[in-house]
């Protein structure tokens, strides 16, 4: 049985590509400790996409398609844009139809055209926690973006880092949700303007500098949500920051940028978790990780509020 993200892209005629469906189809191969499960695959494998400016002739966000002519599109968005829709392919319903109706295919335009719409229709009509968070994700990358609300924008990382996005991170941030920091590690908490948590990172436990969004950001366009794991780099120089219990305060000014790894088993309610990640769930459970199944993500944003009531000057 197809995964009810896979039948609703095929119903409104924009079936996904293969490697797609046979990660949200939970196809064996990608069941292993690194990989973890096939929906945490395939958030990985739109997070080029989310980490990628939003190009206007560029059309390889569209290879996420079974059959998107990916090489007309960007030949009729060039034309687009020397006609004066600065978008190229992207946004095309909300361009004047008079202006862009000479430049190209009549059927690749009805494509673009209602291509936002039927993103947007897809979200609408899932109904598990998983699915409208993986549509999300793809709504903003090729709907022009801000699908999920407001949320503080942050730089991307467009070259892959060093950080990985095993599925041994999730360990480490059960530990820290209960208030546990391996020895030698430190936990530094990102804040916007107002003071109000964003991410936790962690540092010196496993890979440093990857760290768990607990209130939302965005990413080029594409909103992120709580549990979701990102890779950080500093500005240099970085401002000093204030020092908390278990590491360090920083400001979004001290983040250069970030790069959206991939979802983790927090980003859905533990009700939802079975569901959505399965055996990767299991493994977690298996590998007497803590409290895989009840853990949330306040309880995180509860770890960075303590370790900001607690931060010195």
């Amino acid at each position: 049985m197809s995964h009810d993200i896979v039948e609703a892209f095929d119903k409104v005629g924009l079936g996904l590509c293969r490697n797609v469906v046979e990660m949200l189809d939970e196809h064996f191969s990608h069941h292993t400790e690194r990989r973890g499960c096939g929906y945490t695959q395939a958030t990985r494998y739109i997070a080029p996409a989310i980490n990628a400016l939003r190009d206007p002739i560029q059309a390889a966000d569209l290879a996420l398609f079974a059959s998107w002519p990916v090489a007309e599109t960007e030949a009729f968005a060039a034309r687009l844009v020397d006609s004066g829709w600065a978008d190229g392919w992207r946004r095309l319903d909300s361009a004047d139809e008079a202006s862009t109706r000479i430049v190209g295919s009549a059927n690749l335009q009805h494509q673009l055209r209602t291509l936002r719409p039927r993103l947007e229709s897809i979200r609408a009509s899932l109904a598990s926690e998983e699915s409208r968070l993986f549509a999300g994700l793809v709504c903003d990358i090729l709907g022009g973006g801000g699908s999920g609300g407001e949320a503080p924008a942050l730089p991307s990382m467009r070259e892959k880092p060093s950080v990985g996005s095993c599925c041994q991170a999730e360990e480490f941030f059960l530990e820290i949700a209960q208030t546990r920091v391996r020895r030698g590690g430190q936990v530094n908490t990102v804040v916007d303007d107002d003071e109000r948590p964003l991410m936790l990172e962690k540092v010196g436990i496993g890979e440093s500098h990857s760290a768990l969004v607990v209130n939302p950001i965005h990413i080029n366009g594409v909103w992120i949500p709580p549990g979701a794991l990102c890779a950080l780099r500093y500005v240099d120089p970085m401002p000093v920051p204030r020092v908390t219990k278990n590491g360090f305060r920083l400001s979004t000014r001290s983040i250069a940028e970030v790069r959206f790894l991939r979802l983790t088993t927090l980003a859905v309610a533990p009700e939802s978790r079975p569901r959505a990640f399965g055996v990767q769930l299991d493994a977690q459970v298996r590998a007497n990780m803590l409290s895989p199944l009840t853990c949330t993500i306040q309880q995180l944003r509860d770890v960075a509020g303590k370790q900001l009531s607690d931060d010195r000057p």
